[in-house]
């Protein structure tokens, strides 16, 4: 049977979200196809397969990620789905589960790289809200010089947080990139 459900995740929950649908599959529910708040599951064996929401750079149709699918197809991981982002993608793999979670980025480099590629993207976002949030700000005050009421005020705060979550998440990830730099440098 065919059930879906809706639900937000923001850009920077995607380790959150991809625990979401793990746990989906533990109770039996298989996802089979995404967008960006719609997930599709089917009726399955719980636990038969497990999922990874990954995030890469590059439009669905780049090579970067068409050969990144292409390798994992090879691998023999299917893709369930993808979400677009300008320039950036995020796909959704289903292995099928054995004793071990699959590990897309298992040396320090590779997580080093991953982390950075979505510290840039939430940099973009997040310098855009500001810019969203300063022109609406602009708006609100010339309304109010004419007296004209209006709701820029709330997009106005809207992109303000926004901006603070992405600049919050960007911290957190430069953190941890600065935790596996240190890991390296131990391994060395």
């Amino acid at each position: 049977m065919r059930t879906r459900f809706h639900k937000l995740f923001w850009i920077w929950q995607l380790q959150k979200e991809e625990a979401w649908i793990n746990e989906m599959a533990s109770h039996g529910y298989g996802l089979i196809s995404v967008g960006r708040i719609t997930f599709d599951f089917e009726d399955i064996e719980p636990d038969r397969y497990g999922y990874k929401a990954v995030f890469r750079k590059g439009a669905s149709n780049s090579d970067n990620v068409r050969d990144f699918l292409k390798f994992m197809e090879e691998l023999g991981i299917d893709n369930v789905g993808h979400v677009s982002f300008p320039n950036y993608t995020v796909v959704y793999l289903r292995y099928e589960k054995g004793d071990e979670n699959l590990e897309l980025y298992s040396d320090i480099d590779s997580k080093i790289e991953y982390e950075k590629t979505m510290c840039d993207y939430l940099n973009l976002v997040a310098w855009l809200n500001v810019f969203a949030w300063l022109l609406n700000m602009f708006l609100f005050i010339m309304s109010m010089i004419h007296n004209v009421g209006n709701f820029i005020n709330l997009l106005s705060v809207i992109n303000l947080v926004l901006a603070i979550f992405c600049f919050k998440s960007i911290h957190t990830r430069k953190k941890k990139i600065r935790d596996l730099k240190a890991e390296r440098e131990i391994h060395e």
